[in-house]
């Protein structure tokens, strides 16, 4: 599920700033599924969801792809049904240079929400707290600093806005965690094995195992109208989600050690 998916007749496929851009037909449909996971069945505001996912992903995987061109590693780019994929964009020799790029999928969302915010801010400062006030919720911060609105934005730009907000800070937070195979699972997973070769790989996919274990207990719980953890995502496509890593992770594991063991075995063969 999390490897390059095969061709098929209905990719969209195109070329943007030299790098090749493939959008496997499951990506419309899972980004639809998820939009319409919460029972908000307005057909623009799905529209809105998907064309903001669309737009975020991209910026991630250029974000991975364009950082690894900085260190003479070029890639292309797979958009598919659980997200999306800088193919050959980490193809560098060095540890740290690795880490950089995983890091630079999340960073590049990071920077695209600071400047929409940004603009927003300068176009019109009048209704700029409109557009942090949800995320303020969301995340249970204080709104007692965000001063009394002046002027309403147009309401399907405040929208969209909550959607980049939601997908460039709270996925992308996710993103960060120590799960294999998200951005945060290899950044783990070269940290490990930067500490010990040999048990590196095992120990991060252990981490991995029980960091997705854990939020996808939250995220069903949550599918359950009930609390579990004070995080702001929740529900069952999260929680499938977060459950296939944790299975996946126990399997490449299980999988790690037995080749360390048959090496081991067969070290003075």
């Amino acid at each position: 599920m999390f490897t390059e998916p095969a061709p098929t007749p209905y990719d969209l496929r195109w070329t943007m700033f030299g790098i090749p851009v493939r959008v496997h037909p499951f990506f419309w449909l899972i980004s639809l599924l998820m939009g319409s996971g919460g029972g908000d069945l307005n057909l623009t505001h799905l529209t809105i969801w998907i064309a903001c996912v669309f737009v975020s992903i991209l910026i991630h995987e250029l974000g991975h792809v364009w950082m690894g061109q900085v260190f003479g590693s070029h890639g292309h780019i797979v958009l598919y049904s659980l997200g999306g994929l800088a193919i050959g964009s980490a193809n560098l020799h060095r540890r740290w240079q690795r880490i950089v790029v995983s890091a630079a999928g999340p960073g590049a969302g990071f920077v695209f929400l600071a400047l929409l915010l940004a603009v927003l801010w300068v176009v019109n400062p009048a209704t700029f707290p409109a557009f942090v006030y949800a995320p303020a919720l969301m995340f249970g911060i204080p709104i007692d600093w965000l001063p009394v609105l002046q002027a309403r934005p147009n309401h399907l730009l405040q929208i969209a806005v909550f959607y980049l907000i939601f997908i460039n800070l709270i996925w992308g937070l996710v993103n960060l965690l120590p799960i294999w195979p998200l951005d945060g699972g290899q950044i783990s997973r070269e940290v490990c094995e930067g500490i010990s070769e040999a048990r590196g790989l095992t120990t991060s996919l252990g981490i991995s195992m029980v960091t997705a274990g854990v939020l996808a207990l939250h995220c069903f719980v949550v599918a359950a109208g009930r609390e579990f953890l004070p995080l702001p995502f929740g529900g069952f496509y999260a929680g499938f989600f977060f459950a296939v890593m944790a299975v996946q992770s126990f399997l490449a594991m299980q999988q790690a050690y037995q080749k360390r063991n048959w090496m081991d075995q067969h070290w003075d063969d």
